[in-house]
C-alpha cells in the first residue's frame, strides 16, 4: 500500500491538479487530437453543446469513468456552480445550481433542480440520490429550464442520459477495489438478435463498509449497499417507427448518521425545566469523543438504517413524419424509503424513549407517477426549426414520521400530496442568415394540488390558536402559469458563438407537511415561486480545435423563494419551517477552458463566482441560541440581529445575507496525459483533479456555528490500457491531502441554546485508495 501511496502522490506532482467542472473533460478524441465535440440533447433536439445556447456542462461516459463518477452527489466534482447538500437521509438532501435549490423535509415542495432520466423527470428530488451505472451522458444546465423541462426546473435540470443497445454484440465488466471496503461489480451486455430488434441489459452491485465508528455496540455506521439493473429494447416493428421500452429497479441501503461537531460543556438534551429527571446533558454521550470537523466517532444505541428502492417503466415511440418526428414518452416510476434511527438526539442517552434506552425515529415514503408527454419536432434545417408539445401528469406521495418520545419530542403523523400537470410548450429556431438565429419559446401549465395531514399524537400542552393540527388538516389550490424563453445568437464562424438569453421561471405552489404542519399553512400554501434570467455567454473553439472556451455572465432575481428554515424551539423541537422568502437574487461568471497542446495531453480550468443573496426577507426565524433583543422600535431595528423575547419566538431580517451553501467561488484544475509505452503496446495515463470552493453557511438563518470554511481536494490516477481500449486497470487516490469536509452541519436537535452542532461526513471525507479494472468486447 506504501507503493500505491507513493505512485499516486507523484502523479499529482506531475499533472496539474483536476478538474472539478471540465466542460468536455477528457474523453475518447477525435482522429486529428483536437477537443471532442460532444452532442447534447440541452433544448429536446440532438445539437452540438458549442452551438447551443445555454450554459451547459457535459459528462461523456469516459470523463465520468476517469472520474469515478457513480452517484449524482458526485457531479458537483465536476461541474461549475453545482452543490449538494447532502444530509443522513436523501430526503432531507438538496441539489443546487447558482446557489438555487430546495431542501425540504416534507413531501410538499418540488425541487428547483429536476432530475431528468431518459426524458423522464424524477418526481421527489430524493430518487436521485441512488447509484449510476451505463451512463452515456451526464448534462448539467445552468438557469432556468422551465420552458422544457417544466416547473420543477426553475433553476435547472441535471439530464442523464443512459447507453442505448447496439447493433453490434458487445459486453463489458468492471470491478473496483478500494481500501475502505468498497467492491463494486457492474457489467453490460448490448446487441441485436435479429433485425427487428436490439436489447440492451446492464446490472451493479456496490458495497462499501462503514467509516463512523459507534463506540457503542463497537460497529462502523456510514455503510452502504446498491444494487441495480435495466433493460432497454429498441423495436424496428415496421418502416419509419421506432419503439424502445425501458425498465429499471435499484436498491439503496445506508446506515450514515451524524456526527457532534461543536458541544459546549453546558449543552444538554432536551431541558430538565420540561421533562424534568429525564433531562440530560450531553457530555456524558461523548465518551472517548472529540467533536469536530475531524469527529468519525459516535455514540448511539439505535443504529440507523434507511433503504431506497426505485422502478421506472418507459416507453418511447418515434414516427418519421418526413418533416418532423412524432414522439411518445409514456413512463410510470414507484419509489418507496423506510428510515429507522435515533434521528432525535445522536446519542446513546435515554433521554425521553423508552424502546432500547432512546428515542426511535422512523417513516415511510411511497411515491408513484404517471406521465404522457407528446412532441412534434420538425427535421432538418430550414428557415423555422420547432418544437411543439404537451404533456400530462399525475403523482401521488404518501409519508408516515413517527418520534417514539415522550414530552415535547413526540411525532406521529400521516401526509400526503396529489398533484396533476397539464401543459403545452412550445420552442422555434428562425434562422435568419447561415449565422444569425433566434430561439424562442413558451409553455403553459396548469396545475392542482390535494394535501392531507393526520396528526395521530395529542399535544402534552394546549397549543398556541392553529399552532398544529390536533387532528386532521386538508387543503387544495391550483394555478396556472405561463413562462417563456427568447436567446438571440450569432455565429462568428463555425467555431465561434455569441449568445444573449431573457427567461422567466416558476416552480409550482406547495404545503409545509411535516411536524410543524397547522391549519394556517394549509389555509395558506406555498406561494409559486418566479424568476427572471440574463443570461450572455460565449463559446468558442480555436487553434484547429486545440483551446475551447466557454464563458457565461448570468443575473436572475427570484421573488417568493421558497426555502425551508429549522430551529430548536425552547422546549427541544426541532421546528422545520417552509417559507416564501421575499427576494433574492443570483448573478455571477462562469468559465470553462480546456487546452489540448499535443494528442494524449489535456487540461481544464473550470470555475465559477457567484453572488447569491437574499434581497428582502424580514420576520425570517432567528437561528437557535441567537442572542435576543426585546422592546426595540421598528426605526432602530437592523438587518441580522433577533428581536424578541428570545431566539425561539423572534425574528429577524435576512436581507442581505447569502443563501444556504452557496460558495461564493468554486473552481477546478485538471490535466490528463496518455502515451504510448515503448515496446509494450500499452498506453499508460496519469490524471490528477483538484477541486477547491470558498467557505458556506448550512444554515439560512446564518447560524456562527454552522459555516463550513472553504477546502480544497486532490484526487489522482495512473493506469494501463491496450492500444483497442478492451482492457483498462488504474490505481486511483480520493482525497489525497485527507483534508476532511461536512456536507452538513446542523443546530443539534433537542438542544435548545445553541450550545452544540451535528455534522454529516460524506465518504470522500477521508482518504482511500484503490484499483479499478474494466474489461471490454466489441
Amino acid at each position: 500500500m506504501f507503493r500505491v501511496s507513493a505512485l499516486l502522490a507523484s502523479t499529482a506532482l506531475i499533472a496539474t491538479a483536476g478538474s472539478a467542472f471540465a466542460q468536455s473533460d477528457i474523453a475518447p478524441q477525435g482522429d486529428d487530437g483536437g477537443i471532442e465535440e460532444i452532442v447534447v440533447t440541452a433544448q429536446r433536439r440532438e445539437q452540438r453543446l458549442q452551438d447551443v445556447p445555454v450554459a451547459v456542462t457535459a459528462l461523456t461516459a469516459e470523463a465520468l469513468a476517469n472520474r469515478g463518477i457513480n452517484q449524482v452527489a458526485d457531479v458537483a466534482r465536476a461541474a461549475p456552480s453545482l452543490t449538494v447538500t447532502q444530509s443522513q437521509n436523501p430526503q432531507n438532501s438538496s441539489i443546487n445550481l447558482r446557489g438555487i435549490g430546495t431542501n425540504a423535509f416534507g413531501i410538499g415542495l418540488e425541487p428547483a433542480v429536476s432530475v431528468v432520466v431518459d426524458d423522464v423527470a424524477l418526481l421527489q428530488q430524493a430518487q436521485a440520490f441512488s447509484g449510476l451505472a451505463d451512463i452515456e451522458r451526464i448534462e448539467v444546465l445552468r438557469g432556468p429550464q422551465g420552458t422544457l423541462f417544466g416547473k420543477n426546473a426553475s433553476a435547472g435540470v441535471v439530464n442523464i442520459v443512459t447507453q442505448a443497445p447496439t447493433d453490434t454484440l458487445t459486453a463489458s465488466f468492471g470491478v473496483t477495489q478500494t481500501t475502505d471496503e468498497q467492491t463494486r461489480i457492474e457489467g453490460s451486455v448490448s446487441g441485436r438478435p435479429n433485425s427487428l430488434i436490439a436489447v440492451r441489459a446492464n446490472a451493479y452491485y456496490d458495497q462499501r463498509d462503514g467509516y463512523i465508528r459507534n463506540l457503542t455496540t463497537g460497529n462502523k455506521l456510514g455503510a452502504a449497499e446498491s444494487i441495480g439493473a435495466r433493460v432497454r429494447a429498441d423495436i424496428d416493428p415496421v418502416e419509419r417507427l421506432q419503439i424502445s421500452l425501458t425498465a429499471a429497479y435499484s436498491r439503496d441501503t445506508t446506515s450514515a448518521t451524524r456526527t457532534w461537531r461543536y458541544v459546549d460543556p453546558a449543552a444538554r438534551i432536551f431541558p430538565i425545566s420540561q421533562i424534568g429527571e429525564l433531562g440530560n446533558l450531553v457530555l456524558p454521550s461523548l465518551v472517548g469523543i472529540d467533536p469536530g470537523p475531524d469527529n468519525f466517532k459516535a455514540r448511539q444505541n439505535v443504529e440507523p438504517e434507511i433503504v431506497s428502492k426505485q422502478s421506472m417503466y418507459v416507453g418511447r415511440a418515434t414516427l418519421d413524419l418526413d418533416f418532423a418526428n412524432l414522439i411518445s414518452i409514456t413512463s410510470y416510476q414507484k419509489w418507496s424509503l423506510s428510515s429507522l434511527g435515533d434521528d432525535a438526539d445522536y446519542t446513546d442517552l435515554p433521554v425521553v424513549g423508552r424502546r432500547t434506552g432512546g428515542i426511535v425515529q422512523s417513516g415511510n415514503t411511497n411515491t408513484d407517477q404517471f406521465t404522457q408527454e407528446v412532441r412534434l419536432v420538425s427535421s432538418g434545417s430550414q428557415f423555422l426549426d420547432y418544437l411543439l408539445g404537451a404533456y400530462y401528469s399525475k403523482g401521488n406521495s404518501d409519508r408516515d414520521f413517527q418520534r417514539l418520545a415522550l414530552g415535547p419530542g413526540a411525532s406521529n403523523w400521516v401526509g400526503g400530496l396529489k398533484t396533476r400537470t397539464v401543459a403545452l410548450f412550445a420552442q422555434g429556431t428562425a434562422n435568419f442568415t447561415d449565422s444569425t438565429h433566434l430561439d424562442a419559446g413558451i409553455r403553459w401549465n396548469s396545475e392542482k394540488l390535494s394535501a392531507d395531514f393526520l396528526n395521530l399524537v395529542i399535544p402534552t400542552r394546549p397549543p398556541a390558536n392553529n399552532a398544529t393540527c390536533l387532528t386532521r388538516c386538508f387543503g387544495q389550490t391550483s394555478d396556472e402559469q405561463v413562462t417563456y424563453k427568447v436567446a438571440l445568437r450569432q455565429d462568428i464562424s463555425r467555431d465561434l458563438m455569441i449568445y444573449a438569453s431573457y427567461a422567466t421561471g416558476y416552480k409550482g405552489q406547495g404545503f409545509d407537511l411535516g411536524t410543524g404542519a397547522s391549519p394556517d399553512r394549509f389555509a395558506n400554501p406555498l406561494q409559486p415561486e418566479h424568476s427572471k434570467a440574463y443570461e450572455i455567454g460565449l463559446k468558442g473553439t480555436f487553434l484547429d480545435r486545440k483551446l475551447q472556451v466557454n464563458l457565461t455572465g448570468f443575473w436572475t432575481d427570484y421573488d417568493d423563494f421558497q426555502a425551508q428554515s429549522a430551529r430548536v424551539l425552547a422546549d427541544g423541537t426541532l421546528d422545520f419551517r417552509l417559507n416564501n422568502v421575499g427576494k433574492l437574487r443570483s448573478r455571477g461568471v462562469e468559465a470553462d477552458i480546456s487546452l489540448r497542446p499535443f494528442r494524449g495531453l489535456q487540461f481544464d480550468l473550470s470555475g465559477a463566482y457567484v453572488d447569491a443573496k437574499i434581497r428582502s426577507f424580514e420576520g425570517a426565524n432567528c437561528y437557535t441560541g441567537q442572542p435576543a433583543f426585546d422592546n426595540v422600535a421598528e426605526a432602530d431595528r437592523v438587518p441580522g440581529v433577533c428581536y424578541g423575547a428570545s431566539a425561539s419566538v423572534g425574528t429577524q431580517d435576512l436581507s442581505g445575507s447569502r443563501l444556504a451553501n452557496a460558495p461564493k467561488f468554486k473552481y477546478g484544475i485538471s490535466g490528463r496525459y496518455e502515451t504510448e509505452l515503448t515496446n509494450s503496446g500499452l498506453k499508460g495515463f496519469v490524471q490528477a483533479d483538484w477541486t477547491h470552493q470558498s467557505k458556506v453557511n448550512f444554515s439560512l438563518l446564518g447560524g456562527p456555528l454552522t459555516v463550513q470554511e472553504g477546502y480544497g481536494i486532490l484526487n489522482g490516477s495512473v493506469g494501463l490500457e491496450d492500444p483497442s481500449g478492451n482492457y483498462r486497470v488504474s490505481l486511483f487516490a480520493n482525497n489525497l491531502f485527507d483534508k476532511s469536509y461536512a456536507s452538513l452541519i446542523q443546530a443539534a436537535q433537542g438542544e435548545s441554546l445553541g450550545l452544540a452542532t451535528q455534522q454529516v461526513l460524506p465518504r470522500d471525507a477521508r482518504r482511500y485508495f484503490g484499483v479499478r479494472l474494466r474489461l471490454r468486447y466489441r
